[in-house]
């Protein structure tokens, strides 16, 4: 609420509610003080009348500020609420807060209508979701709040392509968004991952494993992955000897001298299945002196399934069924006989385990970090030799300088 003067006029500008009480004041003070009203009266019934206003003005404007902080703790409080609802699975519910909350005010907000566009996403009310994001892209002004939006409406495309005939247009629309995306944040490794995706879905293999390539990039170049880097040692991993798919046998002991990250998985794990265009890319982005992917099969006793399985989707690294889950549980991973998947497990030249990650932890933030830590010790002067020769790999596209 402001006031001033205009040609010996006093104007206020005050709240839209508030404004017929103002207004009845102003009159009633008005009509008190022109009864008196005389040419040589005149200026001393305006100073009257300007104090008059001033008083009631004043009178009023703790009450507005106090109305208009609770306004905003309100909304502050249904946009928490929200956020909670979003965590919790629950998005009808979390849509009902983020809508209250722009009723109360928030109508352009991008955090109310960002929040209201995730709930219309997980919900599959996918042309909505867009509309949503379409406000946020109007509101919001920095290159990763731009990258955010077009991510959500590339993710509606694809999850929408799914469901239709017409799918490839819907693909390729969805393509367009995740590349606007990197675009503008290079760094983005979840948009790269959905870029990925994107591309695989219309048979476009070699491009989609170029995206998976730059997700690894971007997530160790990503500075929200930063924390705890490099990983400090934990505990002595516990010796193991296993026979790989081809009947080589690796062991603990031959590993060392290198990285090694034990990626624990199933067939029936989506998760699991998920990130296997990463763990391919990722199989190979270092030399094997320096890096080692091992993939640890818990589909006991269906080892026949597990074999068609790794032969029809090329995994072309080291992959170990783990009968019983004998490995899995000599790590502690879960009490017997209970299985969480995935788990993957950092051990480090030494033998030694640097850290565990399971499946709430973004695969962004497990890639990142592991290369980080890789990349953070020099290099060993030569190849161990009791690596399996299959699993020497090749420098060609990926960054074995």
């Amino acid at each position: 609420m402001t006031c001033g003067t205009t040609f010996g006029e006093i104007v206020c500008f005050i709240p839209k509610p508030y404004a017929p009480v103002v207004a009845r004041h102003l009159n009633q003070a008005w009509r008190k003080h022109k009864l008196s009203l005389g040419s040589a009266q005149n200026i001393m019934a305006v100073r009257h009348l300007a104090c008059s206003v001033l008083v009631f003005l004043l009178s009023i404007s703790g009450a507005l500020a106090q109305t208009g902080t609770a306004d905003s703790g309100s909304v502050d409080r249904e946009i928490q609420s929200g956020d909670t609802a979003l965590r919790q699975g629950k998005y009808a519910e979390a849509k009902q807060h983020f809508e209250q909350a722009e009723s109360m005010g928030g109508l352009h907000s991008a955090e109310i209508n960002a929040g209201i566009a995730i709930a219309e996403l997980q919900m599959g009310h996918y042309e909505a979701a867009r509309r949503r994001e379409a406000k946020v892209l109007q509101l919001v002004s920095s290159d990763h709040e731009r990258a955010e939006a077009h991510n959500i409406i590339g993710t509606a495309w694809l999850r929408e392509s799914a469901q239709s005939t017409a799918n490839m247009d819907k693909l390729r629309a969805a393509e367009e968004s995740f590349q606007r995306a990197v675009r503008l944040d290079p760094v983005f490794d979840a948009a790269y991952f959905n870029l990925g995706d994107a591309l695989l879905r219309q048979n476009r293999e070699a491009e989609g494993a170029g995206a998976f390539k730059n997700f690894i990039e971007a997530a160790a170049k990503n500075p929200a992955y930063e924390q705890d880097i490099p990983i400090a040692p934990q505990t002595l991993a516990p010796a193991f000897t296993v026979t790989d798919s081809e009947g080589r046998v690796v062991s603990s002991e031959s590993l060392r001298g290198r990285f090694v990250l034990l990626d624990y998985w199933a067939t029936w794990c989506s998760p699991c299945i998920r990130a296997l265009p990463v763990l391919r890319q990722f199989a190979h982005y270092f030399p094997p002196s320096q890096f080692t992917l091992i993939s640890v099969n818990e589909n006991s006793p269906d080892q026949e399934v597990w074999g068609k399985f790794i032969a029809r989707e090329k995994m072309d690294w080291i992959q170990v069924w783990d009968k019983n889950g004998e490995m899995y549980h000599s790590f502690g991973l879960a009490p017997r006989p209970y299985l969480s998947l995935p788990r993957y497990v950092l051990l480090d030249r030494n033998g030694i385990v640097r850290r565990v990650y399971n499946g709430t932890d973004r695969l962004g933030l497990v890639v990142g970090q592991i290369v980080r830590t890789v990349t953070a010790v020099p290099k060993p002067p030569q190849e161990p030799a009791s690596l399996p020769s299959k699993h020497k790999a090749s420098c060609e596209g990926a960054p074995c300088e």
